[in-house]
């Protein structure tokens, strides 16, 4: 099966909608037209996961993170970026990668957060497309502690910690906004939806405050942990075809030390 098809078999699976204008979703490497065995997924194509798929015959990459983002204007192949470009091509790997297009995906990121966050029902967080899809959501759960629930969220995520911003520890909340990756952009979304906390990553100490002036607790889990397990989706779409072998390589590239 050659990349186009296994492409059009995920939009078909996941529904995967058109990435941003300001995006760089699609094939980073490489040609459409190759035909496909071996396929590893990870969250971003760092130098490991490469020499990885290098030592394992691993045909085609299936990032979520684009290893192109802005324009390059030389590759030099002593440089961390050279390495990784000679690596693929002399091992005739190619590399694909899927952002926002599955960030707003319908079995995409916010799919699988909400199934992990035990959130049956949940309305888009932000809308960005015509159809109403966009980024994260927003649900109810049963009555719990923040305290409590910042454990939880923790333990499903498989995180090492979590960050929680709240103003009371006595808190409870059954009203849940969530977004993978980075979703600082959408606190003032949970706010209007009357969220009674927001679970994503990469929150700064004023953005915060800010949550906090609005009665908004704040659970930070992580860019990788709200993001790494929603490629499990890509995994349970590409096993359908029995031709394809499929490996997940579940990899921190910006693991956090606590010291």
């Amino acid at each position: 099966m050659n990349i186009d098809k296994i492409i059009k078999l995920l939009e078909d699976e996941l529904k995967i909608k058109a990435q941003e204008p300001w995006d760089n979703s699609g094939l980073q490497i490489g040609s459409m037209e190759k035909d496909i065995n071996n396929i590893m997924l990870t969250l971003d194509a760092d130098l490991e996961a490469v020499n990885y798929a290098a030592d394992n015959n691993i045909e085609l990459i299936i990032t979520h993170h684009p290893f192109f983002f802005s324009p390059i204007k030389s590759i030099d192949l002593a440089s961390y970026e050279g390495k990784i470009i000679q690596k693929l091509i002399k091992n005739n790997i190619n590399l694909y990668s899927l952002h926002t297009s599955f960030d707003m995906a319908d079995v995409g990121v916010n799919k699988k957060l909400s199934e992990l966050l035990s959130i049956k029902d949940y309305d888009v967080l932000h809308v960005s497309g015509s159809d109403l899809s966009g980024y994260g959501g927003v649900g109810n759960i049963a009555p719990v502690n923040i305290i409590e629930y910042a454990d939880q969220v923790k333990n499903k995520l498989g995180a090492d910690h979590v960050k929680l911003y709240c103003n009371s520890s006595e808190r409870v909340i059954e009203r849940v906004a969530f977004c993978g990756g980075s979703g600082s952009d959408f606190i003032d979304n949970a706010i209007e939806k009357e969220a009674d906390v927001y679970i994503t990553g990469d929150i700064k100490y004023h953005q915060a405050q800010s949550a906090l002036r609005n009665n908004l607790c704040i659970i930070d889990a992580g860019h990788y942990y709200t993001e790494y397990l929603s490629m499990e989706n890509i995994k349970k779409a590409l096993l359908k075809e029995e031709q394809l072998k499929v490996k997940m390589l579940t990899k921190n590239t910006v693991k956090e030390q606590i010291i």
